[in-house]
């Protein structure tokens, strides 16, 4: 049995890194009967002060030790460049540095890589910033990294995959782990590199052949540390939760069995988590009911299947493949809101004026029976007037849902909803998984009308809970910064337009519709992207600065994501006996929770999903990158037309406008010119010429390498190609745009973006979800 002494024994080895509670768990080979009990032995140690945890990390508590000139440095998350210097981003706003990054030259790292915690010292301020040292790595970021194991004359070395860890690291224990050579490997670090001696690392996991069918897929799993397997546990707990719908759960619900409600979703998903009734009135107001599967009566708070959902946070669909933040006996079948199956809700019953305003809220627990399953394609002819197979009943619902949705959306409008135009694509792959080809994501009205009735449902539980004085985990989005919001400000002064005030939402309004269909308006859209915050989940009363709403949260995807299931476990503070509650109308106030079943404060899970929803995002980006370098990697010479998304003092990004992926034109191929980087007009200006490249200028250039271990895309421009070979222009092959039809398996990115939060990556994943804000 494991023990506090054997468990503060391997804390204190030297080759412990802080890790979270069920990896801390296997290592001790805690049986599955156990885990609870060994659960609760690390939370008396956490509570006695043997052990802290910050993050979830578990790890022996730090002595605070004076240091000299302590008030000269910082500590902070470190970022490591190719080039082998870095930069620290400080935990803190102010400090010797004021909030600003620190510069650390390459041979004042120490051993530090990407997404280490660590202690820098503070040298002094340049021309281009503050710059120091790293004096300590505090905590890693990781301790299990990715590579390719190859044979080399010096010995057996892993390369990592990626840009986190840079060099290369010694494995001794190859042959015993069962690796060959190229082989797809899981490894541990034992040491850093450190002053020019190497680094060392042990296999832990052989996961294939690279370029294996799905083995890039396992790869990028294993490289954000994704759970993709369910625990015995909470596989018998969603059997048991599953059989909770009865006759005895329809009891004191609201039956709307009668009524028309349809589903709307993308081809190829399983998991209907949403359904919308319609009622119209005479006096041209209309009352909206959005319908959401009532997953909190199935997960109990504290459960295993609880626990589970928890700590995945969401639901992370990449392509080809989903990791679902629920076991699928839950997801796809008693939660999912099939077709004339009957089914426990929770109901948000909106009315709105003839102009669109809110006038009347009523939530409700309810049962229903969905009447029509429909795909976004099948309600866009429906809108179309080609309905055949539809009842006139749904035709009906879908035409008055459409003139609802044109009404909010003026509404939303008014208010300073920012909308971003920015292409995106959906990808096709084979049955081995690889890109075949690709065409236009759907952006037809119908995928707007479900956006919109998410959007107000859950801003009206929001404002409901808050009305009742009930804590929750609110979506937020800030204000741009001050830096973010200068730079757009600039970047639009440079171009011609004038931009009074960058965090005004109407002056951002009014931007976007001064370069709406001239060849500038992509590089606009893509600066006003990347000069808004990230959305977060917070507990903290701040609005929703690209909505224009005050109070915000998730309600409307519980089946995918954590917070919403949170909300949904205080809906019933609001909507117990479904009674009616009206905008202002008295009630007596519910006391404030703040806290879960098992004590963890909503501000920490909270934090802890705006985490697992990052690293769901960076997983997807990467293995569609990785998708798209293996579909590139046998086009190398070809060139097309880009649009360039960047420009740094090295060179330019420029994307592929087809494929949306972008690669990097070195400032040394680009010899037309001499270049250099101007910081004012955020461009690369040509001293002879006066040739400007900048966000959204358009680029023809040749595909020159890939590597898609490093994940780069190398580019040139085609008048360096044609500068070294005069008959080049005669030989260059234009890139053909990718037949549509070339797959053996058709699948489509059901996933759509939330602007402005970003671009989503694209790719079937097998039951993607469209995003809804």
């Amino acid at each position: 049995m494991t023990t506090r002494e054997k468990i503060l024994e391997h804390l204190e080895s030297h080759h412990y890194r802080p890790m979270k509670l069920r990896r801390l768990s296997r290592f001790f080979d805690v049986a599955e009967e156990d885990y609870a009990e060994f659960r609760v032995l690390v939370k008396r140690m956490i509570r006695d002060g043997e052990i802290a945890a910050p993050a979830g990390r578990l790890r022996l508590p730090r002595e605070e030790r004076p240091r000299r000139g302590r008030a000269r440095t910082i500590e902070g998350r470190f970022s490591l460049s190719a080039r082998g210097f870095g930069f620290v981003e400080p935990d803190a706003a102010g400090g010797p540095t004021e909030g600003e990054d620190l510069f650390i030259p390459p041979d004042e790292t120490l051993d530090a890589v990407t997404g280490d915690t660590v202690l820098a010292e503070v040298a002094g301020k340049g021309r281009r910033g503050y710059f120091g040292r790293i004096v300590e790595v505090r905590e890693r970021g990781g301790t299990r990294f990715v590579g390719t194991y190859y044979a080399t004359e010096t010995g057996p070395v892993v390369r990592p995959d990626g840009g986190v860890l840079l060099q290369a690291f010694a494995v001794p224990d190859a042959s015993s782990a069962g690796a060959h050579p190229k082989d797809k490997v899981v490894f541990e670090v034992l040491r850093y590199a450190l002053r020019g001696e190497a680094g060392e690392a042990v296999i832990v996991e052989v996961l294939g052949k690279r370029g294996d069918p799905g083995v890039d897929t396992l790869a990028v799993i294993r490289q954000f540390d994704l759970p993709d397997e369910f625990p015995d546990a909470v596989l018998a707990d969603a059997r048991r939760a599953a059989d909770r719908l009865s006759d005895a759960a329809l009891r004191g619900r609201r039956d709307l069995t009668g009524e028309t409600i349809i589903t709307i979703d993308p081809e190829d998903s399983r998991d209907f988590d949403d359904a919308i009734g319609l009622t119209e009135h005479d006096d041209g107001s209309a009352t909206l009911g959005v319908h959401i599967a009532d997953v909190a009566h199935f997960v109990r708070p504290g459960s295993p299947l609880d626990e589970e959902a928890r700590e995945r946070g969401t639901s992370v669909y990449l392509p080809t493949t989903v990791l679902p933040m629920l076991p699928e006996i839950l997801s796809n079948g008693v939660c999912s809101l099939q077709e004339g199956r009957t089914r426990l809700t929770k109901s948000v019953f909106i009315t709105f004026s003839e102009g669109g305003e809110p006038v009347d809220v009523d939530l409700a627990n309810s049962f229903l029976k969905s009447s029509r399953r429909l795909t976004y394609k099948q309600a866009t002819a429906a809108l179309g007037s080609r309905t055949r197979g539809l009842g006139a009943g749904v035709v009906r619902l879908l035409r008055g849902m459409e003139r609802l949705a044109r009404r909010l959306l003026e509404r939303r409008r008014r208010l300073g909803y920012l909308e971003l135009d920015l292409p995106d694509v959906d990808l096709e792959f084979n049955d081995e998984g690889r890109v075949v080809a690709a065409h236009p994501e759907d952006t037809s009205f119908s995928h707007r009308i479900i956006e919109m009735f998410m959007v107000e449902a859950n801003e009206a539980v929001a404002r409901q809970l808050d009305r009742a004085g009930v804590t929750c985990i609110r979506r937020i989005h800030p204000d741009p910064d001050d830096e973010a919001a200068e730079e757009l400000k600039a970047h639009a002064r440079s171009i011609g337009y004038r931009l009074k005030n960058p965090r005004s939402r109407h002056d951002l309004q009014r931007l976007l519709a001064a370069v709406r269909g001239k060849p500038e308006a992509y590089g606009v859209h893509l600066a006003v992207l990347r000069s808004l915050a990230k959305a977060e989940y917070s507990i903290e009363k701040e609005e929703h600065f690209a909505l224009g709403s005050s109070a915000y949260c998730h309600f409307t995807s519980p089946i995918r994501r954590y917070p919403d299931l949170t909300v949904h476990r205080l809906f019933d503070e609001v909507a117990r006996g479904g009674a009616k509650k009206r905008r202002g109308g008295r009630r007596k106030k519910a006391p404030a929770r703040a806290r879960t079943a098992d004590g963890r404060s909503l501000a920490e899970v909270a934090a802890h999903c705006s985490r697992t929803e990052r690293r769901a995002e960076a997983a997807e980006r990467e293995l569609t990158k990785i998708k798209l370098l293996e579909f590139l990697q046998g086009r190398i010479g070809e060139t097309f037309t880009g649009i360039v998304t960047g420009v740094q003092a090295f060179g330019a990004f420029v994307e592929n406008p087809e494929l949306l992926i972008d690669g990097l034109v070195h400032i040394s191929s680009l010899s037309d010119d001499r270049y250099r980087f101007d910081r004012r007009r955020l461009a690369l200006v040509g001293g002879s010429t006066g040739r400007e490249l900048r966000v959204g200028s358009t680029l023809e250039v040749r595909i020159a390498g890939v590597d898609i271990a490093r994940r780069q895309l190398d580019l040139e421009p085609v008048e360096a190609e044609r500068r070294r070979r005069p008959s080049a222009k005669a030989d260059a092959k234009k890139t053909e745009r990718i037949p549509r039809q070339a797959a053996k398996k058709s699948t489509r990115a059901a996933k759509k973006p939330t602007r402005p939060a970003k671009r989503a990556g694209r790719g079937r994943a097998g039951n993607r979800k469209k995003k809804r804000r």
